[in-house]
């Protein structure tokens, strides 16, 4: 048995016997392909990605690419999906998603622990995308204020004030 670098999917230009290409369910201006691009020209073992630098003499079972888990989580961000546990359904009904992992399928503990363990390198890549959409002009730059007032909402009887209530409070306070 040859020794892999990483877990391999499908190819998308293989035909199966439901869809003829999962290639012709995402149209070319899906925003799951920028996300493909963007993963593509990102340097993951300069970021800090583990397993990013592994070679095809590693011994033992492949694992899976940094870069096919970061476009699910890219992915998962943008469209918010937030569980680990739901990223897995996804990654096997959604076809956005079976187009980007190439039909790879990660458990949600494989999920989890890449979350975990690359924490530092998920925030440099996410500082990198910053910076893009701002070298694009996609972002524009500007302020945003964002009022933190809190209010407690009270309906019962005993905070309704009748016109008859209001003038009764109004005396008994300049008494």
């Amino acid at each position: 048995m040859a020794n892999r670098t990483f877990k391999t999917g499908e190819s998308r230009e293989q035909p199966s016997l439901l869809p003829a290409r999962i290639e012709d369910y995402v149209g070319p201006d899906n925003p799951v392909r920028a996300i493909e691009s963007f993963v593509c020209a990102l340097d993951l073992a300069k970021l800090g990605f583990g397993n990013a630098d592994r070679g095809a003499e590693e011994v033992g079972q492949p694992p899976y690419d940094p870069a096919d888990l970061l476009k699910l989580y890219l992915y998962g961000y943008i469209n918010q999906v937030r569980s680990s546990r739901r990223l897995e359904r996804e990654s096997g009904r959604n076809l956005e998603l079976i187009w980007l992992l190439k039909g790879l399928k990660p458990g949600y503990r494989t999920i989890a622990n890449f979350r975990k363990e690359n924490w530092k390198a998920l925030k440099a890549a996410n500082r990198s995308f910053v910076l893009l959409a701002r070298e694009l002009g996609l972002v524009g730059g500007t302020i945003v204020a964002i009022d933190g007032s809190l209010f407690h909402g009270d309906a019962s009887k005993a905070s309704i004030f009748t016109r008859k209530r209001l003038g009764e409070q109004i005396a008994r306070r300049w008494r």
